[in-house]
Formats: structure tokens, sequence, C-alpha cells
């Protein structure tokens, strides 16, 4: 009898002791699962932080370009002494944008007939994206009749080069205020 209420005692004991590491297990974890859980909402936090902040420096990047704009105005209008020596540098700078259209336009018309991204104007010309813009624009002025300068979605230019024969048709196709618009914001963007 007395053996009989060891081996009971015994096994009350290891049940005990199984359902106490059981409950332990489950507190651990619990706590882990709130430790994931404040950290998920800690890098939620920092995902929105991090939107504003792009934000904040795409605000910044826009008024610096504004105040360069302006400081360029400034100086230009303040400084006329120099004006010479601006306006050569300036046609040098024609100069530069003239062969680089003309480059521009040589390429495009020596492949088949399409749309280009500036993006894929900026690889083919080597230049930042700035200056194709720029690039753009002048290839537009310099041969009109077969440079064709279009906005997409987003603000997305496309320059397209058509040939002699399909001129006439894509004129119809093409308004003139679409164009006008286009170098609008060519001019906004530049």
């Amino acid at each position: 009898m007395f053996e009989e209420l060891l081996e009971l005692y015994k096994s009350k004991v290891a049940e005990i002791e199984k359902e106490k590491k059981d409950a332990q297990a489950m507190v651990a974890l619990v706590a882990a699962i709130e430790k994931m859980s404040g950290e998920v909402s800690l890098k939620q936090r920092d995902v929105e932080l991090m939107g504003r902040l792009i934000d904040q420096v795409d605000h910044l990047s826009k008024e610096v370009a504004d105040l360069k704009s302006q400081f360029k105005a400034r100086q230009s209008r303040g400084a006329p002494a120099p004006i010479a020596e601006l306006q050569q540098q300036s046609s040098n700078e024609g100069k530069a944008l003239d062969n680089h259209a003309r480059t521009l336009i040589d390429i495009i018309g020596g492949r088949p007939p399409g749309r280009y991204t500036t993006s894929e104007l900026v690889d083919m010309l080597g230049l930042n994206k700035t200056t194709v813009i720029s690039v753009m624009k002048r290839a537009l002025d310099l041969d009109p009749k077969h440079v064709k300068l279009t906005q997409g979605k987003r603000r997305k230019l496309y320059l397209a080069y058509v040939p002699d024969d399909e001129t006439s048709m894509a004129g119809s196709d093409v308004s003139s205020g679409e164009e006008d618009r286009a170098k609008l914001e060519l001019m906004a963007m530049t």
C-alpha cells in the first residue's frame, strides 16, 4: 500500500512538473509574440517617418531649385559688366546643346521609329537628365517636322522621330496644343 501511494505521488509530481514546464513555455511564447508585435509597430512607425522625410526632402529640393533659379536671375540682372562674358558662355553652351541635339536626331533617325523616354536618352547620350531634357527641347526646335515630343503619365516625356514618309500621317495625329503643352512642361522642368 505504501508503495502504491509512493507511485501515485511520483506520477502526480511528474504530471505537475510537466504542466509547470508547459505553462512556462506558454509564458515564453506570449512574451516572444508581444516582443515581435512591438518590433513590427516600431518598424511601421519607422516606415511612416521615412515617408515623411522623403516628402520633406522632395519639398526642400524643389525649394532649392527655385532659389537657384531666382539667384541666377538676380545675378544676371545685377551684373551688367560681365554681360559679354555671359553671352559668350551661353553661346558656347548653346553650341554644345545644338551639337547634342543634332547627335540625338542622328541617333534616333538611324533607329527604327518609336518613342524614347528621357531615361533611354540619358543612356544613349551619356548626359544627365536635366541636360537631356534641354537637348530634347532643342532637338524639337531644330527639326519640328521629324522630332515629336509628347508627355505621358506622371510628367514622363517621350521623344519620337517620324521619318519623311510618316510625317504627313503623324502631323494629323499630334495636335499643336499637345505639343505646346509638352514644350511648356519642358520649360518648367529646366
